[in-house]
């Protein structure tokens, strides 16, 4: 009998580890997060910060198993710690080129989901001591060129000296929009150099009389919001001719409503490049940001949501 009993223990110990085993192989292999409950990283240009820490946090308020831990990095960092697979989504402004789409390719990755959710712009920033606060669009070339790099070739009554132009990052979308839509193959000047953010770029303005910062327009859009009007305080905010409907001595500042209408020429679309191949929490955090909610906090944050129409007044 003690025989038999040994062996009906080795039976049942045997099944116990079998379906312990099956267990834990299920486990491995369900999904670990849905669109409203999880972890996962999302890599965002640096320049959206503001508006991106909003959309986060009030999604994470909405959806208390949810976690997103946003990543703040250039706009070329983001997209490629997407495709490498160090981040679910990337939050950029621009579309993924033929190469960066071949590497999702390698990994069994037909191509990328994008969503739309919004428009932002770049702005250039002064000092508070600059009185030259408006450029057509050729100086906006000249100086990226370097060709105007003093203020006197841009008004011969200023006290300033060399022009300096900043920007948050080597790789910043902000640089590779102007790069692309303004420059054109140029290079950029010797007086234009990069810091390590956007804040850095508004700092520098504020203690050099000379600067001209670069940065997105996010980080002074939000005119509710302390950090802004600190910001705002301290710098100046360029007008630049408009592209369109140019009339001799109109510019326009990046502000909402000149953004929508397109007058503002620096304009760029918020995209969301994602390698999610399954409804997950990507797939949740980046439909909040096109639903109605989402959409109300750039609307909110002073940008322009993708879906909703901006109601702008004249007044004569």
């Amino acid at each position: 009998m003690e025989g038999m009993e040994f062996m009906k223990f080795s039976i049942a110990l045997f099944f116990s580890l079998f379906l312990l085993s099956c267990g834990n192989s299920n486990t491995q292999t369900t999904p670990l997060d849905s669109p409203t409950s999880g972890e996962i990283t999302v890599a965002c240009d640096e320049s959206l910060q503001p508006i991106m820490d909003a959309e986060k946090m009030v999604f994470e308020e909405l959806y208390t198993n949810a976690k997103i831990n946003m990543v703040y990095v250039s706009e070329y960092d983001a997209i490629q710690m997407m495709v490498t697979d160090s981040a679910r989504m990337a939050i950029v402004t621009r579309e993924l080129t033929q190469g960066e789409l071949d590497q999702l390719k390698e990994q069994k990755i037909s191509r990328a989901n994008y969503h739309k959710i919004g428009y932002d712009a770049v702005a250039f920033i002064l000092n508070p001591a600059n009185t030259d606060t408006s450029f057509s669009l050729k100086q906006i070339k000249q100086l990226l060129s370097g060709e105007l790099n003093n203020w006197k070739d841009i008004n011969p009554k200023s006290n300033l000296g060399e022009i300096q132009i900043v920007f948050d990052s080597p790789k910043s979308g902000a640089i590779r929009l102007l790069e692309d839509s303004v420059l054109k193959g140029l290079p950029l000047g010797k007086n234009c150099f990069a810091l390590k953010s956007n804040p850095d770029v508004i700092e520098y303005v504020k203690a050099n009389k000379n600067a001209i910062g670069i940065i997105g327009v996010s980080w002074i859009s939000d005119t509710d919001d302390v950090q802004t009007k600190y910001f705002l305080n301290n710098i100046k905010v360029a007008e630049v001719e408009p592209i369109l409907m140019r009339v001799a001595g109109i510019t326009n500042k990046p502000i909402q409503g000149n953004i929508a209408l397109k007058q503002y020429p620096y304009w760029r679309q918020i995209k969301i490049a994602s390698r999610e191949m399954r409804v997950g929490l990507g797939t949740g955090f980046a439909s909040f940001m096109e639903s109605e909610p989402g959409q109300k906090i750039i609307l909110k944050g002073g940008l322009v949501p993708f879906r909703s129409s901006i109601r702008t007044i004249n007044l004569n």
